[in-house]
């Protein structure tokens, strides 16, 4: 067998990363033996030590970790009380070139260590019109790097960390073409011809490999440099400098003249416009920003405009050069080491860790051979193995105990209108919270919804897909309106019997009483959504009112659904239920007695939405005005009014009112009352007959009509003549205020 291989005790060979994965391979189940996999979780143990002790014996700074500040209490000068300090920025260097007529090496750039062989720049510090390639090779001395260096003076030896590097290798962005493309793409990466040592005060800065971590607009960075002072004069030793982010955006649009178009789409500026201060920055010089304790390099200083007194700078935002400098850090980094090492590969909803270590380990580290790092599932992922590690090779290829470890798990299925019934391999599964692949959900509408038409009768299933998605979307079913589920449970007033369900719309609308802290039955109203009430206007309006739409942010109103008893502390059934007001929209047209009470009609809105059940559910409304009702065609109404005997009904009665239009109505009186049977009114009752009254508690109930099976709601309770002892009363016709009645219906569902 192959060193990639497993002989079970069969015979059979499987693949090693199968070992011990918690399932069995071999047919035998001898890949999962006890005493196999104990001796399998002690080797990767002491392979993780052996390589730490490795690490520790031939390379003690690899205990370095990049973007961290060692040493902070040693001054080096003091300029203007602005203070260098030793270590502070440990990854910055100074890039010096030959000059051949003095033979003296002068201070070109700054740059930033990102490994023990490289270092980032920009390109414009080495680019001329005439290079032939953006590769360049140096065999003699022309370029020195020095690191851990304080004094601007190239033959100065600062201190024992201080080294004097000779350049090797110059890469420059292969966009980069100088003032032509206006500076875009100013970056270069340089690589030493021999490796720096790292210590103390000389440590590699971090790159965000992944884009990980944001700045936001006013953030400080850092930025050390051989810069300028605010007088302009030149800087003899290390510098540091606080600059707060602008984002490309913002950078861009401070300046009108030709100096926009060099703030290019990979660019942002650091800086105050507030006056002159000491800017440390010099070209090249990296500025860092703190991401969990570490510093990462964010921008490498590109130009400033020449015309301005601030300490604004032009950065080059790595972030967009971040897949080139891989490249290179890759190719050199390895070749450096002299040994293979594995890049951790970015696997969707994989999480990687050192075994030992609760630390997340960010995609495309460089982890050396023979290194074990643990996988887990992020959130929102299913894990389908319970234990998995990857272990890099000697080849720099890694070998995986599991080959899909993470899969994306389904959004949650919530609805209102639907019962869904869910299983995995045929088990129950809870499809509200996250679903695994391969759950299938089956929706049905609820007891008092209907499906959309095309659905009643197809067979609808929905199942989780390996990416995270439902198959299909979930529909939504339409309340079953107007309906009457319910008629065997009876109440007894006065001989008036009223059925509970008989109108599962209606609602009676209570108001805190200041004075006895009680709740009162003020009007009716009847539901047409699960969180909208129609209603009377006059229930709510008062002279003066300052708006329309009344925000209640008490508890000063409360609607009663499916309440039979008109005392509001008695609950009457299981489907009673109790729920604030949060918003009454007035009709913006409704003046009360003043507008001889037309447009009496508002919409409420609850706070939480109304449960549907048998007895609770809404009332139609004739969207598209299909419906007509003829003269003396009978409708129903529900309330608490009066009885034959003139008293306040302790529960809800029904009755039926024969319709009376809105001019047969207006002829039937002479004594002035007319005027409040306005255009959007009509009547319904009867002059002759005598029966329940709409009385204190009933304005606002909705007068409804059957039609295809289905009750629509077609008038609103508004005013009765005082002094008639008939059953006639004057209702808002719902079909004048349909436009405004659907506005309030989209916003709000």
């Amino acid at each position: 067998t192959s060193e990639d291989s497993f002989s079970c005790s069969n015979g059979q060979c499987i693949i090693w990363s199968s070992v011990c994965d918690g399932r069995e391979n071999c047919a035998d189940g001898s890949d999962e033996n006890k005493e196999l996999c104990d001796r399998e979780d002690t080797f990767r143990r002491n392979a993780e030590e052996e390589y730490q002790a490795e690490v520790w014996i031939s390379t003690p700074q690899a205990n370095l970790q990049c973007g961290r500040v060692y040493m902070t209490d040693h001054t080096v000068s003091t300029i203007n009380s602005k203070k260098a300090i030793v270590g502070t920025a440990p990854w910055n260097v100074g890039i010096y070139q030959l000059n051949k007529h003095t033979a003296m090496y002068t201070l070109i750039c700054g740059g930033s260590i990102i490994a023990p062989n490289l270092i980032v720049s920009v390109a414009h510090c080495f680019w001329h019109r005439e290079l032939l390639s953006k590769e360049i090779s140096i065999n003699g001395d022309s370029y020195k790097v020095a690191v851990g260096k304080y004094d601007k003076n190239f033959t100065v030896l600062d201190n024992e960390f201080t080294q004097i590097i000779n350049v090797e290798m110059i890469y420059l962005n292969e966009n980069y073409s100088g003032a032509r493309g206006y500076y875009a793409h100013d970056i270069a990466i340089i690589v030493l011809s021999t490796r720096v040592s790292f210590s103390n005060v000389v440590a590699p800065v971090c790159i965000d490999w992944n884009g990980k971590y944001n700045v936001s607009n006013g953030d400080k960075g850092k930025v050390v440099g051989w810069g300028k002072m605010e007088d302009g004069t030149r800087i003899p030793v290390l510098l540091e400098s606080s600059l707060p982010y602008i984002d490309h955006r913002t950078c861009r649009n401070m300046y009108t003249k030709n100096f926009k178009l060099l703030v290019t789409l990979d660019k942002f500026c650091a800086g105050s416009i507030l006056g002159k201060e000491p800017t440390a920055a010099i070209r090249g010089a990296g500025l860092t920003f703190v991401h969990s304790n570490s510093s990462y390099l964010t921008g490498v200083a590109n130009m400033k405009d020449p015309t301005s007194n601030n300490s604004i700078t032009v950065f080059i935002d790595i972030r967009h050069h971040v897949d080139w400098i891989r490249k290179l850090y890759i190719k050199y980094y390895n070749h450096d080491n002299n040994k293979q090492f594995c890049i951790l590969p970015t696997v969707e909803g994989v999480v990687y860790s050192y075994y030992g270590s609760n630390e997340t380990i960010t995609y495309g580290t460089l982890v050396n051979q023979y290194r074990t790092v643990i996988e887990n599932c992020d959130v929102g992922y299913h894990k389908t193995y319970p234990n998995s590690f990857r272990v890099c090779q000697e080849n720099g290829k890694w070998i995986s105990t599991s080959d899909k470890l993470c899969l994306k798990m389904c959004p949650p299925l919530l609805s209102d209108s639907l019962d869904i019934k869910c299983t995995l391999n045929g088990k129950y599964a809870n499809c509200s919270n996250l679903s695994i692949p391969d759950t299938i959900a089956i929706p049905s509408c609820k007891p008092t919804y209907i499906a959309p038409i095309g659905l009643e009768e197809i067979p609808f299933e929905l199942h989780c897909q390996s990416n995270g998605k439902w198959n299909y979307q979930l529909y939504k079913c339409n309340p079953y309106c107007g309906r009457v589920y319910t008629n065997s449970q009876i109440l007894i007033a006065n001989g008036k019997k009223a059925f509970v369900g008989t109108a599962p719309w209606n609602v009676g609308i209570y108001r805190l009483n200041k004075d006895n802290i009680n709740y009162d039955l003020i009007c009716g109203g009847s539901i047409i959504s699960p969180n909208l009430i129609i209603s009377a206007a006059h229930c709510f309006w008062h002279k003066d009112l300052l708006s329309k739409k009344i925000s209640i942010d008490d508890d000063s109103y409360k609607v009663a659904v499916g309440k039979y008893d008109r005392n509001f502390t008695i609950v009457d059934n299981d489907f009673t239920q109790i729920i604030n007001v949060e918003i009454i929209y007035i009709n913006e047209d409704y003046y009360g007695p003043n507008g001889f009470h037309a447009h009496d009609i508002a919409v409420l809105m609850l706070s939480n939405r109304v449960s549907f059940s048998n007895v609770v559910s809404p009332v139609c409304i004739d969207w598209n005005n299909k419906y007509n009702v003829s003269n003396g065609v009978e409708g129903k109404i529900v309330g608490w009014g009066n009885t034959e005997k003139g008293l306040l009904s302790p529960v809800l009665l029904e009755t039926y009112l024969p319709y009376i239009d809105h001019n047969s109505c207006r002829d039937m009186y002479t004594n002035g009352f007319q005027i409040f049977v306005t255009v959007d009114k009509f009547c319904a009752g009867s002059e002759s007959a005598l029966g329940q009254e709409m009385g204190e508690g009933d304005s606002g109930s909705g007068l409804t009509f059957l039609h295809s099976n289905s009750y629509y709601l077609t008038g609103i309770l508004s005013l009765k003549e005082s002094s008639s002892n008939n059953t006639i009363a004057v209702f808002t016709d719902i079909k004048y205020h349909v436009q405004w009645i659907r506005r309030l219906y989209n916003k709000h569902n």
